[in-house]
């Protein structure tokens, strides 16, 4: 199946060298083109080269950052080997072609394709020392234990949810009017979009008509894409960039925009000495939240590297790593601890709070779908009018 870029490459390449896109949305972006790992590696620093006795870490390009294998490091000296990928689908080809390293990165979404393929090896958290400091939230999320096993560690986190101008749209700052609903709203035709991915679009019409997100049948699939038919006439753009949504979000150009939580951080900026009013919702169907994180390969029992690779997923999870990944990239994290460092105030400001587990009570996990191609075809269709 062919796929339409999300947008041009020109302008992928200029939002990515002015720092515009954020890694996730680069990643994805860069999927539908069918970039790979080659280019997907002048996203982040090179690779460190490591000695043959360390596991390979098949992971997103920007992950090689030393801030995530303090604890490796110090304890085995080098860092591990890293392979680096642009996007999942990517990742999940290459291993079923036959490349076996010891240590991998899926999101939740892909955990039960990667499972069923028998790329996921069980998993010791007694091997684990940071595992006890892992979110309640994520630690049983969808397809991390399957028959008793853990096959998955989470790592970090996000959410995609509505960012609405509350001076101009003062009906949604009841947080009891809060709903994707909004996305439906007549009154600001014109002034809103809504998300570019197929999933997240076909998850916040299932959110609505009632559906389950992860197990719909063609009909009901049929039933969220004509109602996603009627949403688009009322948005006035879509992009992927962060920056653009919240410059339109501060001019007033967009009332609603939906986003990942980093669009707060970007609209603080934006909006910095003017005199506007906004809030991040939390729609009464739930956000969505997303989640990464940390599996090992059954392949790293006969490289002899299944306890190093054990050694990869504590250091991602430390304390260490959660407060660079916080107050760096501006995503939540897996420890609990990591939170300590950082205010409300800031944690707030980039769609965050220290009380993470009641922040994502009522959310909608992002995670395997039904007939995924289907509701990718379906909407390049609805958005080019079909």
């Amino acid at each position: 199946m062919t796929y339409k870029p999300l947008m041009e490459t020109t302008r992928f390449h200029d939002l990515l060298c002015e720092g515009r896109l954020s890694r996730r949305q680069a990643h994805r972006i860069a999927a539908s083109f069918g970039v790979g790992a080659l280019t997907a590696t002048t996203m982040g620093s090179p690779a460190v080269a490591a000695p043959a006795d360390q596991p390979v870490f098949f992971t997103w390009a920007g992950y090689e950052v030393p801030e995530f294998m303090t604890s490796y490091i110090a304890e085995h000296g080098e860092p591990p080997r890293y392979s680096l990928f642009g996007d999942e689908d990517e990742a999940f080809n290459k291993m079923r072609a036959g490349f076996e390293p010891d240590v991998t990165y899926p999101c939740g979404i892909s955990l039960k394709l990667w499972y069923d393929a028998g790329l996921l090896a069980p998993i010791d958290t007694g091997m684990i020392p940071n595992f006890e400091y892992v979110l309640d939230a994520f630690k049983n999320a969808p397809h991390s234990v399957v028959d008793g096993e853990r096959v998955y560690v989470p790592e970090d986190w996000g959410q995609t949810s509505m960012i609405i101008r509350t001076d101009l749209a003062p009906e949604y700052r009841d947080p009891e009017n809060q709903t994707w609903k909004a996305l439906w709203n007549e009154k600001y035709a014109g002034r809103m979009t809504i998300t570019n991915y197929s999933y997240e679009a076909f998850t916040i019409a299932a959110l609505i008509l009632g559906f389950d997100p992860a197990n719909m049948s063609l009909e009901q699939i049929d039933a969220c894409g004509d109602l996603l038919k009627t949403q688009i006439p009322l948005d006035r753009m879509f992009t992927t960039s962060s920056t653009e949504l919240s410059q339109a979000l501060a001019s007033g150009e967009l009332v609603i925009a939906t986003g990942e939580n980093s669009l707060v951080a970007q609209l603080v900026e934006q909006s910095s000495g003017m005199d506007i009013e906004w809030t991040w919702t939390a729609p009464k169907e739930g956000a969505l939240t997303w989640h990464c994180g940390l599996c090992i390969h059954p392949a790293a029992m006969k490289h002899g590297m299944y306890e190093k690779a054990h050694d990869v997923i504590n250091s991602m999870i430390s304390e260490e790593s959660g407060v660079y990944e916080i107050g760096e990239w501006y995503y939540g994290h897996s420890n609990r601890l990591a939170y300590d460092h950082f205010d409300e105030e800031f944690l707030q400001s980039i769609g965050i709070s220290k009380d993470v587990e009641a922040a994502l009570e009522g959310t909608a996990y992002v995670q395997a779908m039904n007939n995924p191609e289907v509701m990718a075809s379906k909407w390049e269709e609805i958005k080019a009018g079909f």
